[in-house]
């Protein structure tokens, strides 16, 4: 990954923060708070076939390599935490499973394309468990290119898939949290409770720890790159 990506990623990283609070401003202060209550919500996601459709969205998304990182958000408003975590790993495993799949069996012009993305060299370099559990657990990781780009250059499946639901779980547990949290309070001062200001923490600590190895990663490509 180049600085010019690097700083992308926190760009869209600090934009994703705003947006959030924007829209939880938003939330608080119209007239859909009264409608989208805590006990509408989970209604909503008691109905047996909603955990499956979130599930098959996942993995046909992830299928073609198209984002998925939605169901992060929308998820937790439908199920408390832990289950919110449970569903998304599913989704992420089975999504995984099948872009991995499309990438390294099937292939085609499709998957071609993806050869040389910058996603692609970065697996290349760095396929050890550490750094695709580092990659999956970052804020604003394209997990659909990580997919391919990991079929591509044939990194084991179990690691992979193993690494992938390592990360995602800590990250979805942390979304989970925090928007849980939100879900029915009445003020902003009461959204912002300890469990999810400490949940949003962890969430900044991860950009930043991210933009960190990731920066290490770049110049240890450039040292270690021929003259």
């Amino acid at each position: 990954m180049n600085i010019a990506d690097l700083k992308s990623n926190r760009i869209r990283s600090i934009i994703l923060s705003v947006v959030l609070v924007i829209l939880l401003i938003l939330f608080l202060t119209s007239g859909i708070r009264e409608q989208a209550t805590v006990e509408n919500l989970r209604a909503l996601g008691a109905n047996r076939w909603t955990a499956f459709l979130i599930i098959m969205a996942m993995t046909g998304a992830w299928a073609f390599a198209l984002p998925a990182s939605v169901f992060f958000f929308i998820t937790p408003l439908l199920f408390s935490p832990l289950p919110a975590t449970a569903i998304i790993c599913v989704g992420s495993a089975t999504g995984t499973t099948m872009g991995y799949i499309a990438a390294r069996y099937i292939g085609g012009p499709w998957v071609e394309r993806f050869r040389d993305h910058r996603v692609t060299r970065f697996l290349k370099r760095h396929s050890s468990f550490a750094s695709l559990f580092a990659i999956r657990a970052f804020p604003s990781s394209p997990h659909g290119f990580i997919n391919y780009g990991a079929g591509l250059v044939r990194i084991p499946l179990p690691k992979f898939l193993f690494a992938t639901l390592c990360g995602v779980g800590i990250k979805a547990f942390l979304y989970a949290t925090a928007i849980s949290g939100s879900v029915g309070a009445s003020s902003i001062r009461e959204a912002l409770n300890w469990q999810t200001v400490t949940a949003l923490t962890a969430i900044s600590l991860l950009a930043i720890v991210g933009h960190m190895v990731q920066q290490r990663w770049e110049e240890r490509d450039r040292a270690s790159a021929p003259s």
